[in-house]
């Protein structure tokens, strides 16, 4: 419980900083997302050939988007736990520096969070909660590349020896945040207008995604707490 408390403390202390990082990330998936509706309508209605007309008529705009909303991603991930450390020593930092210092570890970063999701969608078919647990155990793993500049199998694997003894906490704030975040980021769907054509609207994706960033970071954040706490004692 004080975990989950000091992550959202941090959070709300900082969310000026945070918003900022966020902010490219954030636009270019709300894009991204918003591009794409058409593409699933045409996907519920199942008409193969609609879609492949579609794909086909859009395919550069479609991996444009892709291929910028991967680069930000995984730059965001490294990048805020670049931010995390200098906000909670005092350095001095700028949004943006972070994530190009994020940028600059995109190649392990990838590797890593790739072999992450693979190894939490496994645990997810194993009746789903081992998923969470195995995700939990993993979350370090962006910093032990981004301080200590070690390998993708290498920070892995050490993610999961030093959270041996919290894995039990771990998975229930992971499973928490998760949770929270996906419920929540519903509501929007089911609250606010859709667009006239039937799809999401602009402003449903948008506050979705404010919601799924106000969860990111205090989740982000008491991995990186507990990184910090494991080398300092």
């Amino acid at each position: 419980m004080n975990q989950f408390k000091s992550a959202w403390q941090f959070a709300y202390t900082h969310w000026q900083f945070l918003a900022v990082l966020a902010f490219p990330v954030f636009l270019v998936e709300v894009i991204t997302a918003y591009y794409l509706t058409d593409a699933a309508l045409l996907m519920e209605a199942g008409n193969l050939d609609d879609i492949t007309m579609y794909f086909e008529a859009n395919s550069l705009p479609i991996t444009l988007l892709s291929f910028i909303s991967i680069i930000l991603s995984i730059s965001f991930t490294g990048g805020a736990f670049i931010a995390f450390n200098a906000l909670t020593e005092g350095q001095e930092i700028k949004p943006f520096d972070a994530l190009f210092i994020g940028f600059k570890k995109f190649f392990p970063l990838l590797g890593a969070l790739v072999l992450c999701y693979i190894i939490f969608t496994l645990g997810l078919l194993m009746l789903v909660l081992p998923g969470f647990y195995l995700f939990g155990r993993l979350g370090l793993t962006p910093a032990y590349i981004m301080f200590e500049n070690k390998g993708v199998r290498e920070s892995i694997a050490k993610s999961w020896e030093v959270t041996d003894e919290h894995g039990t906490i771990l998975f229930f704030l992971t499973f928490s945040f998760i949770a929270l975040s996906a419920a929540l980021a519903m509501l929007p769907f089911s609250i606010l207008p859709m667009a006239a054509g039937g799809g999401s609207s602009l402003p449903q994706l948008v506050f979705a995604g404010l919601i799924e960033y106000t969860f990111v970071f205090p989740w982000a954040y008491i991995y990186f707490s507990l990184y910090k706490s494991i080398k300092n004692s």
